[in-house]
């Protein structure tokens, strides 16, 4: 029974601790997010990465709704077919799509064909080199939906207040268990001295 136990709480202790490092990142990873949009008004970015968030389902099941996708800018020369690319809307719109390139030809410069993995048709017009932001090279699923949520009014405060929770009960717990340590240290060396009284 105390071997199950043991193992039990190793597992629920490994778990917490990988919810406290997930959620660390998260938020911290919000925070460079947020600041970054605010101060330059463009997509954040990390090591060279850009980070946007795909809230459409047109790429489904390669890219799911809610994702983080990191883009690497990339020469147009530099895109094959099949490379998932982030390109900007036209006529200089804020709006981004990332859709995979289909086709990437020539005729006064570099063309690309684009379609999104869940989509029947193609796109109707073809990006043009100018349009293009990058590659895709990374994909984070889901948590577009915690960045999407943080950027409302309200939404980073949420999520630092769970973060701060979640950190505090972790922090308690191991104050409580290395006391409990300590004590159980602190019997044992008690009980070892009353044998050997006993046996002198």
């Amino acid at each position: 029974g105390n071997m199950k136990k043991n193992t039990f709480c190793k597992v629920k202790n490994s778990i917490s601790n990988l919810i406290l490092i997930l959620l660390t990142c998260t938020v911290a990873l919000l925070l460079i997010f947020i600041a970054q949009s605010k101060i330059t008004g463009n997509a954040p970015s990390i090591g060279g990465y850009q980070m946007y968030i795909v809230m459409s389902g047109s790429m489904n099941p390669t890219i799911k709704t809610g994702s983080l996708v990191m883009v690497k800018p990339t020469g147009p020369g530099e895109i094959k077919a099949q490379d998932i690319v982030t390109f900007r809307g036209e006529k200089e719109s804020e709006n981004t799509t990332t859709h995979r390139a289909i086709d990437v030809y020539e005729k006064d410069g570099f063309f690309f064909k684009t379609k999104g993995d869940a989509n029947e048709a193609e796109d109707p017009m073809p990006v043009s080199a100018d349009r293009l932001i990058g590659k895709v090279v990374f994909t984070i699923p889901y948590i577009g939906y915690a960045f999407y949520f943080a950027r409302s009014r309200g939404g980073i405060l949420v999520l630092l207040a769970a973060w701060a929770i979640f950190l505090s009960v972790e922090l308690a717990k191991t104050i409580t268990t290395e006391r409990k340590g300590d004590k159980d240290k602190r019997e044992r060396k008690i009980s070892e001295e009353e044998i050997a009284k006993e046996e002198a």
